[in-house]
């Protein structure tokens, strides 16, 4: 037994449990304040251009929160869903109810690459953004065998789709639920740098973030004083509902691998061995090329094997993770 497979062979499961989940954060009492703010915004947005406005919802608790107030303002935009193709089954029939429920219209962006398709071409999304950047930048000329980009997965399987789809129905202007600096540390530069409406000039559209300075705290409050719906996945224990399979904080203890290995057993399977994310995880755990990777795990079985007497060993890309979660 080499060197990399003993490690991994030792390694047992992270143990600790005093990490703060997401779902443990109080809400706060509403905020009028920060509600006419948003509502300015969203009222500012509509005026800004002649075109339809829009709205991206995800179904997942801030873009439920907008999508709440928005209804609230006279002139009922288009709703946007960007389909993924990584979601939890519950999501599309929810989006599909919420939306009926406020008479919206809704309409839905998908990519024409699968996901697996889209990592082959620009890699595989792990470690948040900001840290895949820094990643490759430091492994640069290394040849790892892989590469890490949370941004172009974002990008080509999201964004991308969601506003090609709004330039083709005439919007001029997109509100997403984006908080800034609550959500992570880029988007907080973003937003000092371009404000709560900017425009966007990659996809000819403006853009608008009428939650900017919203906590989670404020969000939950605000759910709980409308008694808004939960999305049906909370049930399984989803933490955060979007694409499964984001690595965006997968070196924390709040990791999204460990909560989907237990949330949705069969997708956490295709991922980790169908698909090889156990692979990458396992690389950049190790520091190791992916093809020592390769072999160590050949000789512990397959991935198959580690995936059924071992699922934790790819549950963070961290051998002690950091506590918490910030992508």
């Amino acid at each position: 037994m080499n060197e990399l497979s003993a490690a991994i062979f030792s390694e047992s499961e992270y143990q600790r449990q005093d990490a703060k989940k997401p779902g443990e954060v109080a809400y706060s009492p509403l905020d009028p304040e920060k509600i006419n703010n948003s509502m300015q915004a969203i009222d500012q947005a509509m005026k800004k251009s002649q075109a339809r406005t829009c709205v991206a919802f995800s179904g997942g608790s801030d873009s439920l929160v907008l999508l709440d107030i928005v209804r609230k303002v006279s002139q009922l935009p288009i709703v946007i869903w960007a389909d993924s193709q990584m979601e939890y089954p519950e999501t599309r029939p929810f989006i599909e109810k919420t939306t009926a429920s406020y008479n919206l219209d809704l309409r839905i962006a998908r990519a024409k690459r699968t996901p697996l398709e889209q990592w082959s071409k620009t890699g595989w999304p792990m470690l948040g953004k900001m840290a895949a950047r820094l990643w490759m930048q430091k492994n640069r000329g290394e040849e790892m065998g892989f590469s890490i980009n949370v941004s172009e997965c974002c990008r080509a399987l999201k964004i991308g789709p969601a506003r090609a789809l709004a330039q083709n129905l005439g919007c001029g202007v997109q509100l997403t639920g984006q908080r800034g600096k609550t959500d992570d540390s880029l988007r907080g530069l973003r937003n000092i740098k371009d404000g709560v409406m900017f425009y966007q000039a990659r996809d000819r559209i403006w853009m608008a973030n009428p939650l900017a300075g919203w906590s989670d705290a404020d969000i939950k409050g605000y759910i709980h004083e409308y008694n808004l719906p939960k999305h049906p996945a909370r049930k399984r224990g989803a933490a955060t509902i979007g694409c499964v399979y984001c690595g965006g904080g997968c070196q924390f203890t709040n990791s999204g691998y460990r909560i989907l290995r237990k949330t949705w057993p069969e997708a956490w399977y295709r991922f980790m061995v169908e698909w090889g994310g156990g692979l990458i995880i396992l690389s950049l755990k190790y520091k190791s090329r992916l093809n020592e990777t390769l072999e160590a795990v050949k000789e512990l079985g397959g991935l198959e094997c580690l995936a059924t007497t071992k699922p934790w060993l790819f549950d963070f890309t961290r051998m002690k993770p950091i506590l918490g979660y910030n992508k």
